[in-house]
């Protein structure tokens, strides 16, 4: 599980479908990249915009995903 997006989707008070609309994707789709059912390795798309969601850089996302990858 990406831990790190639940944990900034909530810090926010959004819902997956708050989320998955800013990132133009469908709630299952959102919701299978924030459990860590879909691919290893996010789509630059999708991180530049969470970055810009959540208010992180882009390095951070990148740190987050490499901790992730590693468990």
């Amino acid at each position: 599980m990406r831990k790190y997006l639940k944990k900034l989707r909530e810090s926010a008070d959004m819902t997956q479908e708050d989320v998955s609309k800013h990132l133009e994707i469908s709630r299952a789709y959102y919701v299978r990249i924030e459990n860590g059912e879909r691919q290893k390795d996010l789509d630059l798309s999708i991180v530049i915009k969470l970055s810009e969601l959540f208010n992180v850089t882009v390095d951070w996302i990148a740190e987050q995903e490499k901790k992730y990858t590693a468990a």
